[in-house]
């Protein structure tokens, strides 16, 4: 009866049964030395998930005490002692369904291959909660740092027997084989139906697609030219090998020959992650990017302005926009209605900004920064490099200080601030639907500065032939910033854009503005617009789903913003006192109202985090 409700639990995820032990776990070989599998659980919870016993009786048998666990579950989420694996785990700490801070992906792939280069016979376990999205996106970093392409396992023996080997083969060839409804049909945005969107955003070898960053005037791509940047030895280890060869492992295999893999990594901002990391290992990150560079580290971070966010979606139904009031009413946490009613828009769409604790990226890239090897390469780990000041990394994260409360905050919003924010049209691709555009409904920092520094009269005379004060450069940077007004960000900096219709969650997605932005950064304007479908938002479901593209607009701000600081992060008080997000029960009563009950645990779980 338990292993019935495990295999429910697992869903699409393949699991491995070993009949010597008389174990049937949620776990799979990725290669030969790396494993994923589910949180190793105890009580309740280890009904429906691995049971901790059980996972170690597995390894200790096969592995002995050559494997080394990588525990991505917060302390807040999940946690368990060093010692029921005797001592051999690592932590690297982030909320499920999220994209992690990005200099979390090179400390793991260095500390996997330190562990593997170690012994020949050595495994490293990856598990978050599930065994999927987070443990299979770290799974992938330390598979793209390798200088070989990864293959799959040739130790299968283990669980499959000769037919079952053959059953696989043939299945994989006929996945490979495009469904017949589908092969010849375009979608809207001239991509074939069914396809996978990150893959227009890779360029590997001599195929160049287009990514979805719009630059007005300026056709740089998003890597830096080519002809600059460090070539990486062509081994044939590209994102979607390694992508693919996650899914082909991690995932079951469907029952029916026409039916395709569910993906591995599946949600869209972790593999935006790892197409970022892809550019980082192939020399080709944005200019000044992780740079080590003393000048570079003294100077502040560049700025970027976050001037609108442009959603297009279809109209909601009569019956879909009664559902969303009644749920807006039943659930308005965080006087939402009030704050909107202060605009002159009839919307309800808004969007919140959030981010990581500022110290705590600020950690990971220092000591990313202290473990890069010398020679550049960013998959391999210095030597002697365990340490900075007397401590080391296991103990930092041992402390619980980042991820024993939430670990993402909002720091801005954005909704409709006018009727005329809102173009509704009709079309015969679509049919009806709404345009909306997202200006900042809450001051930035630079802001109060410009406003402190007017107030004093601290302005700089016409004509003046003067060395410029700091006052009078951050008044200038802020002039630059005025007209328009736009939210303040740090270009280097991970952000998440999540959408809300009033109380409803719609869905969210992050990314990093530098790698959507022209490069290198000029004295004149420089704008870029990322473009993202429905697709490549993570948890579109429910009112989400009438999503048809969502467009954010950025500008760089001039050398002389650099010293502003984005707007602070809304602090745990604050988010007690209703002004942080909505809480998931919103999403969750729509989601189930609107019969996506298989959708509706994660949406709720994915709102709440």
């Amino acid at each position: 009866m338990s292993d019935f409700i495990r295999r429910l639990v697992s869903g699409n995820k393949a699991r491995y049964k070993d009949e010597a032990l008389d174990l049937e776990l949620d776990l799979a070989y990725i290669t030969d030395k790396v494993i994923v599998m589910g949180y190793p659980a105890t009580g309740i919870e280890g009904l429906y998930r691995n049971r901790r016993e059980d996972a170690k009786k597995f390894l200790d048998h096969h592995h002995g005490k050559n494997y080394w666990v990588f525990n991505f579950c917060p302390v807040r989420e999940n946690a368990y002692p060093d010692s029921v694996f005797e001592g051999r785990v690592s932590r690297y700490p982030f909320p499920d369904h999220h994209a992690p801070p990005l200099a979390i992906l090179p400390l793991v792939a260095r500390e996997i291959r330190l562990w593997l280069d170690g012994a020949p016979e050595r495994v490293a376990v990856l598990h978050c909660k599930a065994g999927k999205g987070r443990s299979g996106t770290m799974a992938c970093a330390y598979l793209l740092s390798l200088d070989v392409a990864p293959s799959a396992p040739r130790l299968v023996d283990r669980s499959l027997a000769e037919k079952e080997r053959a059953k696989s083969r043939a299945e994989q060839v006929m996945n490979a084989m495009p469904e017949d409804e589908a092969a010849d049909v375009a979608s809207a945005d001239g991509h074939q139906a069914g396809d996978d969107p990150i893959k227009h955003e890779i360029t590997d070898g001599d195929d160049k697609t287009a990514d979805h960053t719009e630059r007005p005037g300026d056709d740089i791509n998003l890597k830096q030219e080519e002809k600059t940047a460090p070539a990486r030895k062509d081994t044939g280890n590209s994102l979607s090998h390694v992508l693919e060869l996650h899914t082909a492992q991690r995932m079951k295999r469907p029952s029916s020959p026409s039916k395709k893999l569910k993906q591995g990594v599946s949600i869209p901002s972790q593999r935006r992650w790892l197409y970022y990391w892809s550019l980082v290992l192939a020399h080709q990150a944005p200019q000044d990017f992780w740079s080590t560079s003393p000048e570079v580290l003294a100077r502040p971070s560049p700025k970027v302005k976050l001037t609108q966010i442009k959603v297009r979606m279809r109209e909601l139904s009569g019956l879909k926009t009664n559902l969303v009031r009644a749920v807006n009413t039943l659930v308005d946490t965080a006087g939402l209605s009030k704050k909107m009613a202060a605009t002159k828009s009839s919307s309800q769409v808004w969007a919140s900004l959030a981010r990581y604790d500022d110290e705590f990226v600020e950690t990971l890239e220092e000591w990313e920064r202290h473990t890069r090897d010398e020679s550049g390469n960013m998959g391999v780990r210095r030597r002697r490099a365990d340490q900075i000041e007397g401590q080391t990394f296991a103990d930092l994260v041992r402390k619980g200080k980042f991820d024993s409360k939430k670990m993402v905050r909002s720091f801005a919003r954005m909704g409709t601030l006018r009727d005329e924010d809102i173009q509704k049209e009709e079309s015969e691709a679509d049919g009806r639907t709404e345009t909306l555009l997202l200006r900042p409904l809450t001051g930035d920092k630079w802001q109060r500065i410009r406003e402190k520094i007017e107030a004093e009269g601290k302005l700089p005379s016409e004509g003046a032939d003067t060395v410029e004060s700091e006052e009078a450069s951050i008044y200038s940077a802020t002039q630059t910033l005025r007209s328009d007004g736009g939210v303040l960000l740090d270009a280097h900096c991970e952000l998440r854009v999540k959408l809300y219709l009033g109380q409803v969650f719609m869905g969210w997605f992050w990314f990093i503005p530098t790698f959507h932005l022209p490069h290198p950064r000029g004295s004149g304007e420089q704008s870029a617009t990322l473009v993202l479908t429905r697709k490549e938002i993570d948890f579109p479901v429910g009112i989400g789903s009438h999503i048809i593209d969502v467009s954010v607009s950025m500008e760089w701000c001039s050398e002389a913003a650099d010293v502003i600081n984005p707007p602070e992060r809304l602090g745990s008080a604050e988010s007690a006192e209703g002004q942080g997000e909505p809480s998931g029960v919103a999403a969750s009563l729509q989601a189930a109202a609107g019969g996506e009950v298989k959708g509706m645990m994660a949406v709720n779980q994915a709102a709440n985090d």
